[in-house]
């Protein structure tokens, strides 16, 4: 296992913590857009699991790590978009926060896109 691997691993796992108690927090939460709610509720909890899932597996499938880096995606730029909107005043929040939930999955991506590269270099697709 790899350095990285080794580094993503365990911000993995941070970042599968982190979700599950914002997923619990969030589904009782007052207030926020059904937006805003599945994006805490639904896609970050699924994007910190496959994640975990994709560093934690010996061998993955080159579509299953695009499926898991195409998830991160969404979940970066939804990330990057609410904070946007929180910082335009169109939602009411702190705009730092979603920002600072999009770092892990960043970092996540660039694994996500490092191992696709490679299994599709090796396979010659």
């Amino acid at each position: 296992m790899t350095a990285f691997r080794r580094v993503v691993l365990v911000l993995a796992v941070v970042q599968t913590v982190i979700a599950a108690f914002l997923a619990l927090v969030g589904a009782f939460a007052d207030g926020g857009t059904i937006w805003e709610r599945l994006l805490i509720v639904v896609l970050h909890p699924l994007a910190a699991l496959s994640l975990l899932f994709l560093v934690s597996a010996p061998r993955v499938a080159a579509p299953v790590t695009a499926a898991v880096a195409l998830l991160l995606t969404a979940t970066v730029a939804s990330d990057v978009v609410l904070s946007w909107m929180i910082s335009q005043g169109t939602l009411k929040g702190d705009w730092e926060l979603p920002l600072v939930l999009a770092v892990l999955p960043a970092i996540g991506l660039i694994y996500a896109v490092t191992l696709l590269r490679r299994q599709v270099w090796a396979t010659g697709k």
